[in-house]
């Protein structure tokens, strides 16, 4: 059932910003779902499966967004190490830190994909980097208080809860 629901979550982190989102965006401002749900299992799992998890969501979003292949990919790794980092010196249960934690990392993962978007050939001023940077960050940022209680609850003693084979 773990699998099924980050599968799920997965799907939906891809699909919900161009539907959804789309709708409640703040002058084109949408949040990115697939670094907040990448900044949430790095929280919860150790580095290398973090790594690996950024590493295969980033591929996954560059064939699923067909441009640019490894921006994405590159990003995620980044985020996804940051995050475990950070979230190994930082107390999970503390919202409020968590909150400005996922703000920072969003910002890291946004400016990383403004400058590798500046390399792929594209013509952004730095008003409009910073206006995404700025603008992504405050979405994931706004998002955290509504998600992040149910996914770390689910976490810690729900359904996402990683159990060894011998407890299944």
């Amino acid at each position: 059932m773990r699998y099924v629901l980050i599968a799920g979550m997965f799907l939906l982190s891809l699909i919900l910003p161009g539907t959804l989102f789309h709708f409640w965006s703040w002058s084109g401002i949408k949040p990115d779902l697939l670094m907040l749900l990448t900044i949430y299992i790095a929280m919860h799992h150790r580095l290398l499966g973090s790594a690996i998890w950024g590493l295969g969501a980033g591929l996954f979003e560059d064939f699923y967004l067909g441009r640019n292949v490894g921006m994405y990919t590159l990003t995620l790794v980044v985020v996804a190490i940051l995050s475990n980092w950070l979230a190994e010196r930082w107390y999970r249960e503390n919202f409020l830190l968590t909150t400005f934690m996922v703000f920072l990392v969003t910002a890291v993962g946004q400016i990383l994909v403004s400058f590798l978007s500046l390399g792929a050939g594209l013509h952004w001023s730095l008003s409009d980097i910073g206006r995404l940077v700025i603008g992504v960050s405050l979405y994931n940022a706004i998002l955290v208080p509504l998600t992040y209680p149910w996914i770390h609850q689910s976490f810690v003693r729900g359904w996402l809860r990683y159990r060894p084979r011998y407890e299944r």
